[in-house]
C-alpha cells in the first residue's frame, strides 16, 4: 500500500473510532459513502453536528443520514439506470385555501352562510331532477340549509331555512326515513314534498347537490403519483424506520424499483409534524419538543427524495398554521426548511390542483371527526365512506360548530364546486380507497403508531400503507412499508 493509501486508511480508522466513542455505529453503506467522499473528515464533522442536534439520535448511522450533507450530488440507483425519460412536472393550482383574512362577527358569518347557500342552491338547480319537478299549490320543492334535525321512532323531522324563512318537513315513509337519516346539519339540500295543513310538509324525496359522473381522460404518458399524510415527525410514536424505508423506496434503493423509477409526484395531506400543544399531555409523547426543530427534521427527510419528484404539501391540524378552515399554507417562518426545498409546493387546505390534466381535491380531512359519528354505517375504520358523503354534500365541512373550526370568509371556499378526479385526505390515521361516480377517493393513513391519546379515544391507526396511482391506466396500488 502506498503512502496515500495508508493515510486514507488511517483517517477512516480515526473516523470510525470517533463515531464509536460517541455511541454511533456505521452501516456498510454509510461507511462506503464517507470513504468515497472528497473530504471524509469534514463530512463527518458536519455529520456529528447534525446528529448531536437531534433529540431522536440514531444508534446506527445509515446512508440516508449522510447524503443531505454532501455538496456533491450523489445519484440514487434509479437516477441513471432506470429513469430513461426526464419528466417535467405539470401542476396547475386551481385554488388554494385560506386566501382571505378573517373578521369574525355575526355579519361575517351571515355573509358566509349566505354564500354557501347560494352556491349550493345553484348546483342543485342545475340538476335535471330538480329542474324537472313541477310545483303547485300542494306539491312543493324546497331548497334550504338544514337548521335542525330530530329523529323519533316513527319519523324524522328537519327544518330547512332559506330566504323565505324556515319550513318544517317530516319523513315518515320507511325508505325515506333511511335516506333522511343521512342528512347532516348545515348542509344544503332539496326536498320534494306535499303541504299538509297544520302539520307542514311531508317529505317525498331528498336530493343532495352530489357530483355528476366523472368521465376520466386517458393519460398516455407513464408515471405514478404517491399519496401520504400524517407523518407526525417529532412524536415518540413516529415510525422512523418505516418512513426511512419509504424514502429509500422513492430513491430506488428497495423493492418495487419499477414503480419507484416512474414516480413523478408525492402529495402529502397534512400533519407533517406532531406540533406542540395539540392535545392534553402531548409534551410527554414528544421526542422533539421544539416546533422549529420538528420542521428541520421534516425537511431533512424530504430532502432525500429525488428532486425530479414534485412534492405537494398542505397543512393539517398538527401543523403550524391557522387552525380554521380554509387554512392557508404552513407558516413560512416556522416551516422555512420546507419552503427552501426546490421540489416542494406549499398549498392551503383545501386545494384544487390539476396534474397531467387530472383534477385533485386535497384536504387534511379534519371534518371527518364531525361527519363519521352522524352518518349511519360510517366508521373511522373506513374513512372513504365519509369522504363520499362530503362529495354528495359538495362541501368539505358541512357541519358547523362541532370539532371543525370554520373561518367566516367572504366566500365559502369549502364548497366543492369543481368535481375532482381524485379526492385525497388523511387525518384519521386509517387508509381507505374507493371510487364514487368516477372519482377516486383516497385516505392515505399515517406514519404514527397508536398514541395514548388515540388509545383513550378508541382510534386504531393502520400505519405504513401508501396508495400509488399509475397515470397510464389509473389503477391504484398500495405498498406496505411495515
Amino acid at each position: 500500500m502506498n503512502i496515500l493509501g495508508r493515510l486514507v486508511e488511517s483517517t477512516l480508522r480515526s473516523i470510525y473510532s470517533t463515531l464509536l466513542n460517541l455511541g454511533y455505529q456505521l452501516s456498510p453503506e454509510a461507511f462506503n459513502l464517507i470513504k468515497e467522499s472528497e473530504n471524509p473528515e469534514y463530512l463527518v464533522s458536519e455529520l456529528i453536528k447534525r446528529l448531536e442536534s437531534m433529540e431522536n439520535k440514531p444508534i446506527i448511522i445509515e446512508r440516508t443520514h449522510i447524503e443531505p450533507l454532501i455538496t456533491k450530488k450523489i445519484s440514487s440507483p434509479i437516477s441513471l439506470e432506470q429513469k430513461k425519460e426526464k419528466y417535467l412536472p405539470s401542476i396547475k393550482i386551481l385554488r388554494s385555501g385560506g386566501k382571505y383574512s378573517v373578521e369574525s362577527s355575526p355579519e361575517a358569518f351571515r355573509s358566509y352562510f349566505l354564500d354557501r347557500f347560494n352556491k349550493l342552491k345553484s348546483i342543485l338547480n342545475s340538476r335535471a331532477d330538480v329542474r324537472a319537478y313541477n310545483s303547485n299549490n300542494k306539491k312543493v320543492k324546497i331548497i334550504g340549509i338544514v337548521a335542525s334535525k330530530k329523529e323519533t321512532k316513527d319519523k324524522i323531522a328537519i327544518e330547512l331555512e332559506n330566504e323565505k324563512g324556515i319550513t318544517k318537513i317530516l319523513f315518515k315513509d320507511k325508505e325515506l326515513k333511511k335516506k333522511a337519516s343521512r342528512i347532516m346539519l348545515d348542509e344544503v339540500i332539496c326536498v320534494f314534498g306535499t303541504i299538509i295543513e297544520n302539520i307542514g310538509v311531508i317529505g317525498e324525496d331528498i336530493i343532495w347537490p352530489d357530483i355528476t359522473p366523472r368521465i376520466r381522460q386517458n393519460i398516455k404518458r407513464e408515471g405514478y403519483i404517491v399519496f401520504t399524510s400524517d407523518i407526525h415527525i417529532g412524536s415518540k410514536f413516529f415510525m422512523r424506520q418505516q418512513f426511512e424505508s419509504f424514502i429509500k423506496w422513492l430513491r430506488g434503493e428497495n423493492d418495487e424499483k419499477e414503480i419507484a423509477s416512474k414516480v413523478k409526484y408525492l402529495i402529502i395531506a397534512g400533519d407533517i409534524v406532531d406540533g406542540i400543544g395539540i392535545y392534553p399531555n402531548q409534551e410527554e409523547e414528544l421526542i422533539i419538543k421544539d416546533i422549529y426543530k420538528q420542521y428541520e427534521e421534516a425537511a431533512y427527510y424530504l430532502s432525500m427524495i429525488p428532486e425530479d419528484i414534485k412534492i405537494i404539501i398542505i397543512p393539517g391540524n398538527h401543523d403550524a398554521c391557522r387552525q380554521t378552515l380554509p387554512t392557508p399554507p404552513i407558516y413560512k417562518d416556522i416551516g422555512a426548511p420546507l419552503y427552501s426545498l426546490k421540489n416542494v409546493v406549499m398549498l392551503g387546505d383545501p386545494s384544487f390542483i390539476e396534474i397531467e390534466n387530472l383534477v385533485f381535491l386535497i384536504t387534511h380531512g379534519r371534518s371527518l371527526d364531525d361527519v363519521i359519528p352522524v352518518i349511519p354505517n360510517c366508521t373511522f375504520k373506513e374513512p372513504q365512506k365519509a369522504m363520499i358523503e362530503l362529495l354528495k354534500s359538495r362541501h368539505i365541512a358541512p357541519i358547523y360548530g362541532e370539532k371543525t373550526p370554520i373561518a367566516p370568509e367572504p366566500e365559502d371556499m369549502l364548497v366543492i364546486d369543481i368535481i375532482p378526479d381524485i379526492f385525497h385526505a388523511g387525518h384519521v390515521h386509517v387508509w381507505g380507497i374507493s371510487e364514487y361516480q368516477g372519482t377516486f377517493v383516497i385516505n392515505s393513513g399515517t406514519w404514527q403508531k397508536q398514541t395514548k391519546y388515540q388509545q383513550s379515544m378508541g382510534i386504531e391507526p393502520a400505519p405504513g400503507i401508501v396508495p400509488v396511482i399509475d397515470l397510464s391506466n389509473f389503477k391504484i396500488t398500495t405498498l406496505n412499508f411495515l
